[in-house]
């Protein structure tokens, strides 16, 4: 039986790179391995992408090569640097397992769309929406979707604990 090959992508750099590993690591107690071959895409909290045998909690010390997502449409897959050489490994789908910005926000999802590999989740545009609470509640509300009252505060402006209403039990 023919297993897809599937790109599982975590890590990353934003402030949540610790709980997309353990995200990738259930992803990795999980898979169906008689139906997926996975292919561990990690991404250190300075950028770098490396191809390993699995997220454990110290991959980036571990035995990983680098990789990238090839911009070539017709790879569909990544380049990883082996012995001073590019080996390329075909993708039939990429699980982003990424939190935060520049994972969860459109990012990689264009990277994908540019190098043509599919990938599971939301397309670039829902993914960045969604990143900004704001403009998710107020696209919601447009379309008839019920939200809680909010509003948006910058990081300069004071908020006042007694403006804030709490529900009462």
């Amino acid at each position: 039986m023919h297993r897809l090959k599937i790109g599982i992508v975590f890590g990353g750099c934003s402030e949540e790179h610790p709980i997309s590993v353990k995200s990738a690591q259930e992803v990795a107690r999980h898979l169906d391995l008689a139906k997926y071959e996975p292919f561990y895409v990690g991404i250190t909290s300075s950028g770098a992408w490396k191809l390993c045998d699995a997220p454990d909690p110290d991959w980036e010390h571990g035995s990983c090569r680098p990789a990238v997502l090839s911009p070539d449409r017709g790879v569909h897959g990544l380049l990883v640097l082996e012995q001073g050489r590019y080996e390329t490994i075909g993708l039939d789908l990429v699980l982003p397992v990424l939190h935060g910005k520049l994972g969860e926000d459109g990012a990689v999802q264009g990277l994908l769309e540019l190098s043509g590999i599919p990938y599971a989740g939301c397309d670039i545009q829902s993914s960045a929406l969604c990143m900004d609470k704001s403009l998710t509640y107020m696209v919601a509300r447009a379309a008839g979707v019920a939200t809680p009252s909010f509003w948006t505060v910058t990081g300069s402006e004071k908020v006042d604990p007694d403006q804030l209403s709490y529900p009462s039990s």
